[in-house]
């Protein structure tokens, strides 16, 4: 991408030479190896590593490019921003650490290190990197607009093939073949044709399918039309997974399918298994695979600016966070109705969260208008019947009481089936009930 910028400007042409742009690169990108053609032509020494800790930091991401995101992605999203990247501007310094290499050798590189003093401030960037994610970056709508905007892109690209910049426009030879076999073959572009292209794939390709007449580009066409009329799957819950979830997602997805198989035995409550997809996402504060990045980042005291140590969580606080990851699984619903988005969610929080369920009707031996209870219900004819007279308990222990609004007396209910009134005691119907926690 940076060739392409230096080649579009013809006045800064020739004015880079090659080892000059070789630096750059490796500077955004945070490689601090070099070769000895560069390490003559530039002097340098290993003692200038620390350098490529500025713009990519690879050893553990504290670097000005994130600190440049935080501030900017958090003041147009209204997101507060308790992270102050000017307080470790002002106590950074480089230091020599002893390290141990992958052969078990001890060398000496220099690091950027900061005052002990700011190690609440790193806590504080790892945390904005977590409030970000799951609050814009990992958004459940946002996530799902994603996905939407990408099979409408994969599904124009065929039509929009010149701006591509993963396939190159198929040969004449292609062609040929095409009207021989039946089939095309796709040529994969060259580095330098993917950046010129990616540099034209800005929002004006949204616009471009969003208006467009060709019937080719129809089925392009509606997804984004969905995602700009905002005819998205609904989330009807998310949760807490495990690491064994996140690696391995047809987990999460056998377990919601048979929390929905199990949901149906329930009488008029069928939701069907095609209408849900699901998504397991990571949260983290880290900027590599390092469980506690705080260990990677290098310290110093006021007392000794030149003897760097690795700072310990209680010499900064006890209140700190023990896990720096956690996994999120999310489960959309498809379909429009709401009626069956509602029973969705209901048993989403059956399964996941542990809610009671009571399956109450309005007549004897399970007959009569019939109502699904997850939470407490002060009066029965919110739920459109008027008294319970025989009803299964699904999950949890229920109080029904034979007056509304929790009046007394009321009939302690366990998990089970109770076919009429004289199953729970003094045979009288009743007309509010209430979840009991064990």
């Amino acid at each position: 991408m940076l060739e392409n910028i230096l080649t579009k400007n013809g006045e800064l042409k020739g004015k880079i030479n090659k080892s000059d742009l070789t630096f750059i690169k490796k500077l955004i990108d945070g490689d601090h190896t070099t070769s000895d053609e560069m390490r003559e032509e530039r002097n340098w020494s290993e003692d200038k590593t620390f350098l490529f800790e500025i713009v990519r930091n690879k050893w553990n991401g504290i670097d000005v490019r994130r600190w440049d995101y935080f501030a900017r992605d958090c003041y147009h999203l209204g997101i507060p921003n308790s992270f102050d990247h000017q307080r470790l501007l002002k106590s950074a310094r480089v230091c020599q650490v002893c390290e141990v290499d992958e052969v078990g050798e001890v060398k000496r590189r220099n690091h950027i290190c900061f005052r002990d003093k700011v190690a609440d401030s790193v806590y504080d960037m790892f945390k904005t990197r977590y409030t970000l994610y799951s609050q814009a970056y990992q958004h459940k709508i946002s996530n799902i607009i994603e996905i939407k905007i990408t099979k409408a892109l994969k599904a124009a690209e065929g039509k929009l093939t010149k701006i591509s910049p993963f396939t190159d426009a198929p040969s004449r030879d292609d062609g040929q073949k095409k009207r021989s076999s039946g089939s095309r073959k796709r040529t994969i572009a060259s580095d330098k044709e993917r950046v010129a292209k990616l540099s034209k794939l800005t929002d004006h390709i949204f616009e471009e399918i969003l208006y467009s007449t060709d019937d080719e580009l129809k089925d392009a066409r509606m997804k984004l039309e969905d995602v700009v009329n905002r005819r998205l799957p609904k989330c009807v819950g998310e949760t807490r997974v495990t690491e064994t979830e996140y690696n391995n997602k047809q987990i999460f997805q056998e377990n919601w399918n048979k929390a929905v198989e199990e949901w149906n035995k329930h009488p008029t409550m069928f939701l069907d298994k095609k209408d849900f997809i699901i998504d397991v996402i990571q949260l983290d504060c880290t900027f590599s695979k390092d469980k506690k990045p705080i260990d990677k980042v290098y310290f110093y005291r006021k007392s000794n600016p030149t003897e760097p140590f690795k700072i310990k969580k209680y010499e900064v606080s006890s209140l700190l966070p023990e896990e720096f990851t956690e996994y999120v699984g999310r489960v959309y619903y498809t379909k429009k109705s709401d009626e069956e988005e509602r029973d969705a969610k209901e048993c989403f929080k059956w399964w996941r969260r542990g809610e009671p369920v009571i399956l109450v009707y309005d007549q004897d031996e399970f007959r009569g208008n019939e109502c699904s209870i997850t939470e407490d219900c002060p009066s029965l004819d919110r739920c459109g019947i008027d008294v319970v007279r025989s009803c299964k308990v699904i999950k949890g222990m229920w109080k029904l009481y034979e007056g509304q609004e929790y009046n007394e007396p009321y009939y302690l209910l366990r998990e089970g089936e109770y076919r009429n009134p004289d199953t729970w005691d003094r045979g009288n119907p009743a007309q509010s009930l209430k979840h009991v926690t064990e």
